[in-house]
């Protein structure tokens, strides 16, 4: 199978979960799951995700450590137009509201809108993929994405529907999981974030920044992580 960033043939396999392979690539070192999940098994997955239940329990919580990340790099921002891309119920949505923030979000799941939809209602809300963001919304200047590349099965159509709504400086801050970190197992099949087909790509911080920089983002910084996570910070170009 080609890689999913730069399109190599062939790789390596490195295991099998799930009755999928785990291939890395040779080149740029992205690791992913073979075959990619059919659209009829993501839409049966997403549809009606069944961690958002426990995660409404959290909310306080999820609003909060949202709030932290997003002042920390505020002043960067050249606006105050949020997107929380992947919003899943909305906790990043209404984190950007409580800070004063133009705040949308977007997600694949008409499950979890929804319940954003219920659970606050002062946000803008909308279903779908990426690509179907309303144009009414306009552009953005601050787009977050928290654990949401590691589920993408077509990344370039994704960062280039995202990217085309960034305002130029506009930042990106995601979160995804390292699969370069120093705690992921040597075998790699048991580490926990190895879970075809709810997450199929695993970066590094090298794979993740070549993606980004194909897409006009340059990375402004990684942060430390104690955790096996990628927090990038990146701007438009």
């Amino acid at each position: 199978m080609a890689c999913l960033i730069c399109g190599q043939d062939g790789g390596k396999i490195i295991g099998h979960k799930n009755g999928y392979r785990l291939i890395e690539c040779t080149n740029c070192s992205l690791r992913f799951a073979d075959p990619t999940p059919t659209p009829a098994e993501l839409d049966a997955l997403y549809g009606a995700y069944s961690p958002n239940k426990a995660y409404s329990r959290k909310t306080a919580s999820k609003i909060s450590r949202t709030k932290r990340r997003i002042l920390r790099y505020l002043h960067m921002s050249p606006g105050r137009r949020f997107l929380d891309a992947g919003c899943n119920i909305g906790t990043g949505v209404e984190a950007a509201r409580l800070i004063g923030l133009e705040a949308h979000g977007i997600d694949v799941g008409n499950d979890s809108i929804a319940s954003a939809r219920e659970l606050f209602p002062l946000g803008q809300y909308h279903a779908g993929p990426m690509e179907s963001l309303p144009t009414s919304w306009g552009n953005f200047d601050f787009i977050y994405s928290s654990e949401v590349f590691e589920h993408l099965p077509e990344l370039h159509g994704y960062c280039a529907a995202l990217t085309a709504r960034m305002n130029p400086g506009g930042l990106l801050y995601l979160t995804t999981p390292d699969a370069g970190h120093w705690r992921v197992p040597a075998n790699f099949a048991n580490w926990s974030e190895v879970r075809p087909p709810e997450h199929i790509v695993y970066f590094n911080k090298q794979s993740l920044a070549q993606l980004l920089t194909l897409h006009g983002l340059d990375v402004v910084k990684f942060e430390w992580n104690m955790k096996p996570g990628l927090k990038a910070l990146a701007r438009k170009r």
